[in-house]
Protein backbone atom coordinates (compact mmCIF):
# COMPACT_ATOMS: atom_id res chain seq x y z
CA UNK A 1 0.00 0.00 0.00
CA UNK A 2 1.19 3.52 -0.98
CA UNK A 3 -1.94 5.55 0.93
CA UNK A 4 -2.46 7.78 -1.77
CA UNK A 5 1.70 9.15 -1.64
CA UNK A 6 4.00 9.63 -4.78
CA UNK A 7 6.41 6.66 -5.85
CA UNK A 8 9.46 6.29 -3.23
CA UNK A 9 12.49 6.81 -5.44
CA UNK A 10 13.94 3.66 -4.83
CA UNK A 11 17.34 5.10 -6.59
CA UNK A 12 17.60 7.56 -3.26
CA UNK A 13 19.16 4.50 -1.60
CA UNK A 14 21.82 1.71 -2.79
CA UNK A 15 21.58 -1.90 -1.64
CA UNK A 16 24.48 -4.19 -1.25
CA UNK A 17 24.11 -7.73 -0.04
CA UNK A 18 26.37 -9.16 2.50
CA UNK A 19 29.63 -9.73 0.65
CA UNK A 20 29.65 -6.51 -0.63
CA UNK A 21 29.14 -4.96 2.42
CA UNK A 22 31.82 -6.43 3.75
CA UNK A 23 34.72 -4.42 1.33
CA UNK A 24 32.82 -1.46 1.73
CA UNK A 25 34.48 0.90 3.83
CA UNK A 26 31.33 2.36 5.81
CA UNK A 27 29.40 -0.79 5.84
CA UNK A 28 31.82 -3.30 6.95
CA UNK A 29 31.71 -1.79 11.22
CA UNK A 30 27.47 -2.68 10.25
CA UNK A 31 28.17 -5.43 8.50
CA UNK A 32 30.57 -6.78 11.31
CA UNK A 33 28.08 -5.96 13.91
CA UNK A 34 25.47 -7.67 12.75
CA UNK A 35 27.25 -10.82 11.93
CA UNK A 36 29.38 -10.27 15.30
CA UNK A 37 26.93 -9.02 17.78
CA UNK A 38 22.82 -9.26 16.39
CA UNK A 39 23.20 -12.69 14.86
CA UNK A 40 24.92 -14.44 17.98
CA UNK A 41 24.12 -15.04 21.71
CA UNK A 42 25.15 -12.44 24.31
CA UNK A 43 25.47 -13.31 28.27
CA UNK A 44 23.71 -10.03 29.26
CA UNK A 45 20.58 -11.06 26.95
CA UNK A 46 18.58 -12.65 29.75
CA UNK A 47 17.19 -15.74 27.02
CA UNK A 48 19.25 -18.32 25.09
CA UNK A 49 19.67 -17.31 21.35
CA UNK A 50 19.97 -14.97 19.03
CA UNK A 51 20.55 -11.26 20.26
CA UNK A 52 17.62 -11.33 17.11
CA UNK A 53 16.57 -14.77 16.84
CA UNK A 54 15.71 -13.95 13.09
CA UNK A 55 18.85 -13.32 12.04
CA UNK A 56 21.24 -16.41 11.52
CA UNK A 57 18.82 -17.95 9.21
CA UNK A 58 17.75 -14.59 7.50
CA UNK A 59 21.93 -14.71 6.71
CA UNK A 60 21.80 -18.18 5.22
CA UNK A 61 19.09 -17.34 3.17
CA UNK A 62 21.15 -14.31 1.51
CA UNK A 63 18.06 -12.43 2.60
CA UNK A 64 19.57 -9.40 5.22
CA UNK A 65 20.95 -6.33 2.82
CA UNK A 66 22.38 -3.18 3.54
CA UNK A 67 22.02 -0.20 2.22
CA UNK A 68 23.13 3.87 1.75
CA UNK A 69 21.95 6.88 0.82
CA UNK A 70 23.32 8.01 -2.18
CA UNK A 71 23.90 10.92 -2.32
CA UNK A 72 24.43 10.76 1.88
CA UNK A 73 21.24 12.79 3.37
CA UNK A 74 22.07 16.11 4.43
CA UNK A 75 19.12 17.19 6.57
CA UNK A 76 15.68 15.20 8.16
CA UNK A 77 13.64 15.88 4.84
CA UNK A 78 16.56 13.56 2.97
CA UNK A 79 16.03 10.99 5.48
CA UNK A 80 12.30 10.64 5.00
CA UNK A 81 12.81 9.97 1.54
CA UNK A 82 15.55 7.99 2.02
CA UNK A 83 13.57 6.09 4.67
CA UNK A 84 10.45 5.49 2.09
CA UNK A 85 13.19 3.94 -0.56
CA UNK A 86 13.48 1.34 2.48
CA UNK A 87 10.59 0.84 2.00
CA UNK A 88 9.58 0.30 -1.27
CA UNK A 89 13.37 -1.69 -1.75
CA UNK A 90 11.92 -3.84 1.21
CA UNK A 91 7.98 -4.42 -0.16
CA UNK A 92 9.62 -4.99 -3.94
CA UNK A 93 13.02 -7.65 -2.81
CA UNK A 94 11.86 -11.38 -2.90
CA UNK A 95 10.13 -13.32 -1.87
CA UNK A 96 7.54 -11.31 -2.26
CA UNK A 97 5.31 -14.37 -0.69
CA UNK A 98 5.73 -17.21 1.15
CA UNK A 99 7.46 -18.37 4.74
CA UNK A 100 10.33 -16.48 3.90
CA UNK A 101 8.98 -13.03 3.99
CA UNK A 102 9.56 -12.52 7.22
CA UNK A 103 13.71 -12.75 7.00
CA UNK A 104 13.58 -10.03 4.70
CA UNK A 105 15.92 -7.32 6.42
CA UNK A 106 17.58 -3.99 4.84
CA UNK A 107 19.78 -2.16 7.13
CA UNK A 108 19.71 1.62 6.23
CA UNK A 109 23.54 2.51 7.81
CA UNK A 110 23.50 6.63 8.34
CA UNK A 111 27.09 7.29 9.27
CA UNK A 112 27.03 10.79 10.48
CA UNK A 113 23.70 11.30 10.85
CA UNK A 114 22.34 12.48 14.52
CA UNK A 115 20.77 10.00 16.92
CA UNK A 116 18.16 13.11 17.45
CA UNK A 117 17.04 13.03 13.93
CA UNK A 118 17.28 9.50 13.49
CA UNK A 119 14.70 9.25 16.49
CA UNK A 120 12.33 11.83 14.83
CA UNK A 121 12.09 10.76 11.63
CA UNK A 122 11.44 7.09 13.28
CA UNK A 123 9.05 8.57 15.21
CA UNK A 124 7.20 9.80 12.35
CA UNK A 125 7.10 7.12 9.96
CA UNK A 126 6.76 3.97 12.01
CA UNK A 127 3.13 4.59 11.84
CA UNK A 128 3.24 3.95 8.29
CA UNK A 129 5.45 0.67 8.30
CA UNK A 130 3.21 -0.55 11.00
CA UNK A 131 0.17 0.09 8.74
CA UNK A 132 1.53 -2.26 6.48
CA UNK A 133 2.43 -5.07 8.75
CA UNK A 134 6.25 -3.92 8.41
CA UNK A 135 8.74 -2.86 11.50
CA UNK A 136 11.11 0.06 11.55
CA UNK A 137 13.72 -0.57 13.85
CA UNK A 138 15.73 2.39 15.14
CA UNK A 139 19.33 2.13 16.32
CA UNK A 140 22.14 4.16 17.56
CA UNK A 141 25.00 5.35 19.50
CA UNK A 142 23.58 4.97 23.60
CA UNK A 143 20.22 4.04 22.72
CA UNK A 144 18.66 3.82 26.15
CA UNK A 145 15.99 1.41 24.70
CA UNK A 146 16.18 -2.13 27.48
CA UNK A 147 15.98 -5.57 26.88
CA UNK A 148 12.90 -7.11 26.86
CA UNK A 149 14.77 -10.11 29.26
CA UNK A 150 16.84 -8.25 31.12
CA UNK A 151 16.01 -4.15 31.18
CA UNK A 152 20.42 -3.85 31.93
CA UNK A 153 21.21 -5.08 28.52
CA UNK A 154 20.90 -2.42 25.52
CA UNK A 155 20.13 -4.39 22.69
CA UNK A 156 19.43 -1.21 20.44
CA UNK A 157 22.94 0.20 20.70
CA UNK A 158 25.28 0.17 17.70
CA UNK A 159 28.00 2.48 17.16
CA UNK A 160 26.18 3.75 13.72
CA UNK A 161 22.95 5.01 13.23
CA UNK A 162 20.70 2.89 11.58
CA UNK A 163 17.41 2.10 10.55
CA UNK A 164 16.10 -1.18 9.76
CA UNK A 165 13.00 -2.38 7.72
CA UNK A 166 11.64 -5.93 8.35
CA UNK A 167 8.36 -7.78 8.95
CA UNK A 168 6.12 -7.69 11.85
CA UNK A 169 6.50 -11.13 13.84
CA UNK A 170 4.42 -12.28 17.07
CA UNK A 171 7.10 -11.23 19.21
CA UNK A 172 6.85 -7.53 17.90
CA UNK A 173 3.66 -7.05 20.71
CA UNK A 174 5.78 -5.88 23.24
CA UNK A 175 7.26 -3.39 20.75
CA UNK A 176 4.17 -2.03 19.46
CA UNK A 177 2.30 -1.78 23.31
CA UNK A 178 5.37 0.52 25.39
CA UNK A 179 3.68 2.69 27.57
CA UNK A 180 5.77 5.35 26.04
CA UNK A 181 3.48 5.44 23.27
CA UNK A 182 0.34 7.65 23.92
CA UNK A 183 -2.97 5.65 23.78
CA UNK A 184 -4.01 6.81 20.03
CA UNK A 185 -0.85 5.58 18.49
CA UNK A 186 -1.07 2.18 20.99
CA UNK A 187 -4.65 1.51 19.78
CA UNK A 188 -2.85 1.88 15.95
CA UNK A 189 -0.35 0.16 16.71
CA UNK A 190 -2.24 -3.13 18.07
CA UNK A 191 -5.22 -2.77 15.80
CA UNK A 192 -2.40 -3.59 12.67
CA UNK A 193 -0.48 -6.50 15.15
CA UNK A 194 -4.22 -7.86 15.18
CA UNK A 195 -4.68 -7.15 11.66
CA UNK A 196 -1.48 -8.69 10.44
CA UNK A 197 -0.73 -11.32 12.59
CA UNK A 198 -3.18 -13.84 12.30
CA UNK A 199 -0.99 -16.70 12.78
CA UNK A 200 0.15 -15.58 16.37
CA UNK A 201 -0.85 -17.64 19.15
CA UNK A 202 -3.72 -17.82 20.88
CA UNK A 203 -2.11 -16.61 23.64
CA UNK A 204 -0.29 -13.52 21.98
CA UNK A 205 -3.55 -12.44 20.38
CA UNK A 206 -5.40 -12.47 23.79
CA UNK A 207 -2.77 -9.98 25.19
CA UNK A 208 -2.84 -8.20 21.94
CA UNK A 209 -6.82 -7.45 22.59
CA UNK A 210 -6.14 -7.12 25.82
CA UNK A 211 -3.59 -4.08 25.22
CA UNK A 212 -5.77 -3.02 22.72
CA UNK A 213 -9.05 -2.70 25.36
CA UNK A 214 -6.44 -0.65 27.92
CA UNK A 215 -5.34 1.43 25.22
CA UNK A 216 -8.84 2.63 23.82
CA UNK A 217 -10.14 2.91 28.07
CA UNK A 218 -7.16 5.28 28.29
CA UNK A 219 -8.65 7.35 25.42
CA UNK A 220 -12.65 7.08 26.62
CA UNK A 221 -13.47 4.75 23.31
CA UNK A 222 -14.36 1.07 24.94
CA UNK A 223 -14.04 -1.61 22.95
CA UNK A 224 -17.21 -2.29 20.65
CA UNK A 225 -19.19 -5.11 22.57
Amino acid sequence: MNHGKAPADLDRIRLYDQQEAAAHELLRPVADWISGHVARPHPDLGRRGAVCPFVPLAQRLGLVRFALAEPPVRDEEELVAAVAALKAHWLAMEPLSGQHTIDKTIVLALPGIAAASVVRVHDRLKPEFVADGLMLGEFYPGHPGPGLHNPGFRPLHSDVPLLVARSMVGNDLPFLAERRYPPARRAGFVESFLRHQTGASTVTRERARAELEHARDELGHPSPE
